[in-house]
This record gives C-alpha cells, structure tokens and sequence, in this order.
C-alpha cells in the first residue's frame, strides 16, 4: 500500500465522518448544502478524525509451511503473547499456519515492526520447531509490542509428541493424541481433547478443560477452575491442582483409584462412584475406589471439589 493511497483513505475516512456528524444535525445541515463540511472544523478537529482512521490500519500477513515427518515426531511452538490451536490429523507430515496482523499502515512499517522480532519455522531430525521472540535488546514499553499479533495453528499426526509454549494466549489440542502433551502459557486457557500420552498442562491466568484423560495427567493452574470430563480406567496418576477455582472431574465407574481431595474454600463432594472413605468431611475425602489404585488427587485453595461417575 502507498503512501498517497494512505493519505487517500484517510482524507476519504475523515470527509465520511464528518459528513455523518453533519447529516445527523438535521435541518441546521441544510445550511451547508453543497459545502466541504472540512471548512468549519478546526485544523486540530480534522487531524483527530484523521488519527482514528489511521488507527484502524494494519496489514495481514500469514505464513504456511508443511515439514514430512516420521513416526513419532514432535512438534515444539514457542511464542510470546499468541495463542496455539493445534489439529490431530492426516499423517506423514506437520503443517504450519500462521496468521499476523501488524497494526500499521503501510508494507515497509510492517516489515519495521517484524524485524525487531525473531521468527524460524524450521525442522531438525524428526522435530519440527516454531519459535516467535523479540530479539535480544527489544524488550520495555516502546510500543512495538502492541503493533503485532498473531496465531499459530498447526495439524499433526495422532502420535506427534507436543511442547507448547506461550506468555500470553490460550492453547488448545483439538482431537486426541497418543503422545505426551506439554502446554505452558503465562495468561490464558488450555484445553486439550486428551488422549493416552502424559498431559502436562499448566497456566498461570486461566481454565484448564480436559476431555478424556486415558494415561496420566498434571493439570495445574493459578486463575482459573479445572474440568475433566473423563478419566479412564486404565489412567495411571490424575493430579490437578488450582489456587483460583473449582475442579470438576468425572471417572469411569469402573476405574480403580485412590483418591485424596482437599479443598480451603469450598465443599468436597463424591457421587455414583463406589468410594470409601477412610476420611470424609466438609473440605476433605480421601480413600480407595472400587478397591483403590491409581492416584486421583485434586487439591484446590479457591473453591469446590466434585469426583463423579462419569457420564456416557
């Protein structure tokens, strides 16, 4: 986009606006039939209307990369403030796409603001790496950081070994794995369909959902509750632990585990599960199900606690 073209949209963005304030006057408009409404506002009003417009700006940009893999591969995705959404799917191969909006007007800007930004997609071996960093001597409040976003989505084969990684988005694992899942972000959900590798999920400002736990689980967050809709009976260790809110987890009836809940700011409850408890009162249950097992532990400082049979 040219410069001209720019001062094009913004002469255009400012005339509509203005032309908008006049018709809403009513009749006191009619004065000004067939005048420049720019006329009658003040330099300082027009460079406002002109700012807004050019606020709006911003250029999108997205990248698309494809890396045939091998059985067992692993992708690993770290970035700073974006979220992941990654697909289980197809096989052979691990396809990146990432979508960017820089918020400037023009192609060299956006090339400026990228350029203070490490960006690689890239695959070693049988490992296949995103990586999104603001270079070395970029960091402090100039601005440039509010000037770019992006998400990243990427589609992987069921068996492909996950490290996710971000400061500041939400993470999600659509469709189940059956390799070990490691999500980590500072400010956001996660949410991960589940599968039989180990799920290692933690986040310091969000939900965690789980659809169905089938091996092991650590589910750890310090804002936000925890769900997890089924835990299998063959799941080897279930810990979720939150400092800011309750944890729902549903259990196959006919898993054996040994339970241990506790709760500061809330009850604890145990239903259609063949649990007995060696300790039960308002804010604690601990004992064997069906017999005892594995472990089943769910620990929370800000709310309720429910283990029930699980549904369907």
């Amino acid at each position: 986009l040219r410069s001209g073209g720019v001062q094009r949209s913004l002469r255009h963005g400012a005339h509509a606006q203005c032309r908008l304030l006049f018709c809403n006057l009513g009749p006191v408009a009619r004065v000004f039939t067939g005048m420049n409404p720019l006329r009658f506002l003040k330099p300082a009003v027009v460079a406002l209307l002109a700012t807004s417009v050019a606020a709006l700006a911003s250029i999108d940009r997205t990248i698309d990369k494809s890396f045939p893999t091998g059985p067992g591969a692993k992708l690993i995705v770290d970035v700073s403030g974006s979220p992941i959404i990654v697909k289980v799917g197809g096989s052979g191969e691990i396809a990146l796409h990432v979508e960017q909006t820089i918020k400037v007007s023009s192609d060299s800007e956006a090339d400026e603001v990228l350029g203070r930004y490490e960006i690689k997609a890239e695959k070693d071996g049988n490992t296949v790496k995103f990586v999104t960093k603001r270079k070395e001597g970029n960091w402090g409040w100039n601005g440039w950081n509010s000037k770019f976003s992006q998400k990243v989505y990427a589609t992987v084969p069921a068996d492909t070994t996950l490290d996710l990684d971000t400061s500041g988005g939400s993470i999600r694992v659509e469709g189940e794995i059956n390799a070990d899942v490691r999500a980590d972000t500072s400010g956001g959900s996660i949410h991960a369909d589940g599968g039989t590798g180990y799920l290692n999920l933690d986040t310091s400002g969000g939900s965690i959902t789980v659809g169905r736990a089938l091996g092991k689980l650590r589910a750890d967050t310090s804002g936000g509750s925890i769900r997890v809709d089924y835990v299998g009976p063959n799941a080897t260790d279930v810990n979720c632990d939150t400092s800011g809110g309750s944890i729902r987890i549903g259990v196959d009836p006919a898993g054996k585990f040994d339970l241990n809940a506790d709760t500061s700011g809330g009850g604890v409850h145990v239903n259609g599960l063949n649990f007995d408890a060696r300790k039960k009162d308002r804010t604690h249950a601990s004992g064997p199900i069906n017999g005892g097992g594995a472990r089943l532990r769910a620990d929370t400082s800000g709310g309720s606690i429910t283990i029930e049979a699980a549904k369907g």
